[in-house]
């Protein structure tokens, strides 16, 4: 029996990588039944995030676990070329440590941000409700969970910008100077738009307008922050206006194209339109990039003011990691408890024995 991670994330792979593998909310519950069937998987959790997708499993054989989760990569999202230089592997021990680092937010983008917390929660949850946990995965992700509320509690790990959203806030600083008397307009109504809005009002700002396909979502966020509800086939008239673009959504396609923007540029008068892409699949088409006065990022344009704000908070980083740390070699010393072989207990060094280095195995 072994514990497998097979992913990728935002140090290894681009954001036109990470969309093609990622998992909707609503798709993830069939995924986990369908990776369930591949032969050696006895347990199973999927997380899927802007930032990273990975695959949680606890395997009968290390080498067969792990060829049966690239096959299901890869025929699930239908990849005809090889992911393989973006992909990593963590097993046993290691797969432990990275879930710890993962749910503490040791290992995100933006070190320390609150929202990974709630992902892995919910991704947590999801594989319950799909029938693909077990004893296993259970006990492994309900100590992270407890780990990372220790981790910030006893440390100022999370204190400062330590969200997309505040960090896409730093970014529309940067590139405006000064946001006060600046119009803004957020798509999606979601936990990172409510924390984009957030930051936004905190700063001052008080020209936010939100849209959403639901009208009610939109309405809901702008009013806790006296803003203003946008419906969502008004989008191309607010464009005419607005100074800078923020959008995050769950769409699966672009809401944005290029043939968009270019119908309301010249109306602008030419006037620097900045669009802030946090959405992964992307919601706004790249080719946007190529219209004089048009100014797009995406999420991986945040990765530099995030390491700014990770050099205030490496002291309480380092604090945080040796928790972390210790924690996980705790839970490990005592995992033989947890791990079932049959109807008999077995040592779990034995249970997890195995070279740290093995190769990829072809992918279908």
């Amino acid at each position: 029996m072994d514990f497998l991670i097979l992913g990728l994330n935002h140090k290894t792979a681009p954001v036109e990588i990470r969309e093609r593998v990622s998992f909707s909310t609503s798709g993830i519950s069939c995924a986990l039944r369908l990776l369930q069937k591949y032969p050696f998987v006895s347990e199973s959790l999927i997380l899927s995030t802007c930032n990273r997708v990975e695959l949680y499993a606890v395997v009968e054989d290390k080498v067969e676990g792990l060829k049966s989760l690239k096959e299901f990569l890869y025929r699930y999202h239908e990849l005809k070329d090889s992911l393989d230089p973006y992909l990593y592997f963590y097993e046993n021990e290691l797969a432990l440590r990275h879930t710890f680092r993962v749910t503490s937010s040791l290992d995100s983008m933006v070190v320390g941000e609150n929202q990974i917390l709630h992902q892995v929660r919910q991704a947590y949850l999801r594989a319950q409700e799909a029938g693909s946990t077990g004893r296993v995965l259970t006990s492994v992700f309900q100590e992270a969970l407890r780990v990372a509320k220790m981790a910030r509690t006893q440390t100022g790990i999370n204190k400062g910008a330590v969200s997309i959203g505040s960090v896409a806030v730093e970014l529309a600083k940067e590139i405006l100077k000064d946001l006060k008397d600046k119009k803004i307009l957020i798509i999606g109504a979601g936990k990172v738009s409510e924390l984009t809005v957030k930051n936004l009002a905190e700063r001052g700002v008080n020209l936010i307008l939100v849209a959403n396909r639901t009208f009610e979502n939109a309405l809901k966020l702008a009013q806790i922050f006296q803003g203003e509800a946008i419906k969502f086939d008004k989008l191309n008239e607010v464009l005419k206006e607005v100074d800078i673009v923020i959008s995050s959504t769950n769409s699966p396609h672009y809401i944005l194209r290029k043939k968009d923007i270019l119908s309301v540029i010249s109306e602008r008068g030419h006037k620097p339109l900045f669009l802030i892409d946090l959405s992964v699949p992307r919601n706004i088409e790249h080719a946007v990039s190529e219209i004089k006065d048009t100014h797009l990022y995406n999420i991986d344009d945040l990765q530099k003011i995030s390491q700014l704000n990770l050099k205030e908070r490496l002291k309480e980083a380092h604090k945080a990691e040796k928790i972390v740390k210790e924690e996980s070699d705790k839970f490990y010393a005592k995992i033989t408890d947890i791990f079932l072989y049959g109807h008999m207990i077995v040592d779990v060094k034995e249970a997890m024995m195995g070279c740290l280095n093995i190769p990829f195995v072809g992918s279908s």
